[in-house]
């Protein structure tokens, strides 16, 4: 760890922050979209800031069993907690909350998916050539919108000394895009105590590590930060992925998941967190939850990292649900909404209005700082971005299904998709490439360059829609030099 950039976690977060409620269910349970299930019968504990005590022997003598300690932002999990214990330990001097550690199921689907069937030979473009000669790069109006190629064009391709922390479903690290680009040495998947995703995985051929995204949101979020442009360009072709898989193929997982994640990422000298967080729940029902949220996120900017979340792909009025809380509300993290096209001729485009607000994004003044190109439409259609498939995929719905291999076509390359995750997925690109321009330990920063150089649309100032203005990669890099 670089204990230089890791400074001592400040003043405690408040307890009292946003949502809407949680529905019980049996653990185990595949959820709905939008259902939300009790994790077992894990429980979230959060100390006084401070606290000296032995967290492990306290838990266990309210009746209940340790589980992990962030002994950093003062928060722990434990398991097989009664209502009696729950009482006994929230009782306890230095504990000011015990709240169930909720396991959320994403929302409706961040789009359509169209069946692309890639065959590899027929890739012509050659690894380590412009982002621009990537195969299907003539698809991708979502990078030319916010004028990567001008930025790309001027030497700026990221740097492998920069690290990209991605919390989701997991990475295809062999994928002819990304191989060689993760870090598997500091990735890390987080599933095993809900999910037999694990096992699964374990049982593919090759010894495959256990981030293998059987999903592909974690795949095609990396692609959009940093490829090696063989069939798809990224934002960056040289940033350093790493992979921490809090998702399972489901995309489900434990709040205690993201706030381990975004620890190790503090931990394990992360630059860049993507934050790919499907989750929102009661703030008032559960200060506590929001607390060690925003500890985590608190340690994370102090360690040095930048962070981005998604706006999410509900259409609310983040201004005006107060109890609502998302990872977008979270301390210190940039939150993106979604741009789209409103027409466009053929897959090759040409594309009308790509600085259009995508109808199904959330949106309010208080809660939105930029916004990115996430896309729009049926499967198909034009307007969705491209992205890199996992081709471990497992799922067998929509928008996923098309990267599951097959036996007629076992080798699905690339996918398209719609959401604000790959509005937010560019945003991380953008940050990437401003760090290797401006330099690391620098959040801040990175934000105001993100933001001074947003091109203005919608209202005059900072929109309910796109906040200060959707991303401009060549202005902010080149404004940065």
């Amino acid at each position: 760890m670089r204990t230089s950039r890791i400074r001592r976690a400040g003043a405690a977060a408040v307890l009292a922050i946003l949502s809407m409620g949680f529905v019980r269910a049996p653990a185990g349970h595949l959820l709905a979209a939008g259902d939300v299930a009790t994790a077992g019968t894990d429980d979230v504990v959060v100390f006084d800031e401070g606290f000296a005590g032995d967290v492990a022997a306290l838990i266990e003598r309210s009746g209940g069993v340790p589980g992990r300690i962030f002994d950093r932002i003062g928060v722990a999990t434990a398991r097989g907690m009664t209502p009696a214990s729950e009482a006994r330990l929230r009782s306890s001097s230095g504990v000011l909350a015990v709240e169930p550690d909720v396991l959320i199921a994403a929302p409706p689907a961040e789009a359509e998916a169209t069946e692309v069937a890639v065959d590899p030979a027929t890739a012509t473009a050659v690894a380590g050539a412009s982002p621009t000669s990537a195969e299907f790069y003539p698809r991708q109006w979502n990078l030319r919108a916010i004028h990567a190629p001008e930025a790309w064009a001027s030497g700026n391709l990221g740097s492998s000394q920069v690290s990209a922390f991605i919390l989701d479903t997991g990475i295809d690290y062999l994928h002819p895009d990304l191989v060689g680009l993760v870090d598997l040495s500091r990735s890390k998947s987080l599933v095993s105590s809900y999910s037999n995703e694990d096992v699964l995985v374990a049982a593919l051929p090759g010894n495959r590590h256990a981030v293998t995204d059987l999903h592909s949101h974690g795949t095609a979020i990396a692609g959009l930060i940093a490829s090696n442009g063989q069939y798809l360009a990224g934002v960056t072709q040289r940033t350093t992925l790493v992979s921490v898989k809090v998702h399972d193929r489901f995309r489900m997982g434990p709040i205690s998941n993201y706030i381990e994640g975004i620890v190790w990422a503090a931990e394990h000298e992360a630059d860049l967190i993507h934050l790919s967080v499907p989750v929102e729940f009661n703030k008032r029902e559960n200060p506590g939850l929001v607390a060690a949220v925003n500890r985590a996120a608190n340690l994370a900017w102090e360690s040095g990292a930048v962070m981005v979340a998604a706006a999410g792909n509900l259409s609310q009025d983040l201004d005006h649900d107060k109890d609502r809380f998302r990872f977008c509300n979270t301390v210190h993290v940039i939150c993106a909404s979604a741009t789209a096209p409103t027409a466009a001729a053929g897959v090759n485009g040409p594309w009308t209005d790509v600085d259009a607000f995508a109808p199904y994004t959330n949106y309010g003044r208080s809660t939105i700082d930029v916004a990115g190109p996430g896309g729009v439409g049926n499967p198909g259609d034009p307007r969705t971005v491209w992205l890199v498939c996992s081709r471990e995929s497992q799922v067998t719905t929509a928008p996923q299904r098309p990267c599951r291999p097959g036996a007629a076509d076992p080798r699905r390359l690339i996918w398209s998709s719609t959401g604000t995750s790959f509005g937010a997925g560019a945003t991380s690109g953008l940050a990437a490439m401003l760090i290797s321009v401006l330099g690391k330990d620098r959040p801040d920063d990175i934000r105001a360059a993100i933001e001074r150089s947003a091109v203005d649309l919608g209202a005059p100032g900072n929109d309910p829609y796109y906040g200060k203005g959707r991303i401009d990669v060549e202005a902010a890099v080149l404004g940065s030099h």
